[in-house]
């Protein structure tokens, strides 16, 4: 019921790529972000009349470039390729239909392929090291097991296509209630994320090749200690070193080291209480960036609005990058 309950409210938090019915989007900016390998450039998604392009912002001027060509679609969820020649994104339809492809577009030249057909409603998405590869989420099911609930993606498993051919393979076969925060190891042969299914439930190690699932919990839970919730991992990210992982609770952010297992709290959002949009490490560094919900808006803006913050995990210092 906890579990449940956490869900409900973060899904009623943050704005939903799945949620046709909220307020038109207008001038405003997604919450999910990545970071270029030398810490130089963030690609986001901004709305404008309802609709997501992707644009490139130069964290050193902040000059903001438009980089993803006119489609049907909202462009959402950009990550680079390891070169950082190309982006990764989900091109969701505009229509109450919910489906969703990966595309891949060229930075230079703006050209954009699909990977995918929209025959799966695809999650979430990590490129393997490599760059030949992804590896993605997506739901069987999209709809609510209970009438109170709302509508959600479940049955959720992981694949990966081969970019050059574009064959798609299945991998597991959780089925699972709830599958995310998908990331990659460096060596490209391990995947964390955090799993709910009838038998698992919490944050996991999977080796890619066998398949076997490790569990990974914190030597110390803050949160129990100060009798809240246990900790539940939500939205977990791996650092570029693989040294740290990153994960949310509700309203909070938590580090823990690998090696120690060890927790911290390094951000609470008080006093506004409201959950955190989404969180990259930089590569040079255990730095952080996040996403937050935000009050600023332009006068014709609609919708959700988020802004983008750097964070010291060693200091908890939080730092508004004026985009």
């Amino acid at each position: 019921m906890r579990q449940a309950l956490y869900i409900i409210l973060f899904a009623l938090t943050l704005t939903s790529c799945f949620d046709k019915k909220q307020e038109p989007r207008n001038y405003v900016y997604r919450p999910e972000f990545d970071i270029s390998t030398d810490n130089r450039n963030i690609i986001c998604s901004y709305y404008e009349k309802d609709k997501a392009s992707i644009y490139q912002i130069d964290l050193t001027n902040n000059q903001k470039i438009k980089i993803s060509p006119t489609t049907d679609y909202s462009l959402i969820k950009p990550l680079y390729s390891p070169d950082n020649k190309k982006i990764a994104c989900l091109a969701e339809s505009l229509t109450d239909d919910i489906k969703s492809k990966i595309c891949l577009i060229d930075i230079n030249s703006k050209a954009i392929i699909d990977l995918t057909n929209d025959s799966l409603l695809i999650l979430e998405f990590v490129f393997n090291p490599s760059g030949q590869s992804i590896y993605f989420t997506a739901a069987g099911h999209f709809g609510n097991y209970s009438p109170v609930a709302r509508k959600a993606p479940h049955e959720i498993d992981i694949y990966n296509i081969d970019i050059g051919t574009k064959r798609v393979q299945k991998i597991t076969d959780f089925n699972s209630y709830d599958l995310q925060g998908l990331s990659i190891n460096n060596g490209g042969d391990s995947l964390l994320f955090r799993l709910t299914t009838k038998s698992n439930n919490g944050l996991y190690w999977m080796d890619i090749k066998s398949k076997a699932l490790l569990q990974i919990s914190a030597s110390n839970d803050l949160r129990a200690d100060k009798k809240l919730t246990a900790y539940e991992y939500y939205t977990p990210v791996l650092s570029k070193d693989n040294s740290k992982i990153a994960f949310t609770e509700p309203y909070e952010l938590y580090i823990m080291d690998r090696k120690t297992r060890i927790s911290k709290l390094i951000f609470r959002n008080e006093p506004n209480l409201v959950n955190i949009g989404d969180a990259k490490f930089f590569y040079s560094y255990n730095y952080l960036m996040i996403s937050l919900p935000t009050n600023s808006k332009t006068s014709n803006s609609t919708g959700y609005n988020f802004g983008f913050y750097t964070l010291n995990p060693e200091t908890n210092e939080l730092k508004t990058l004026d985009l």
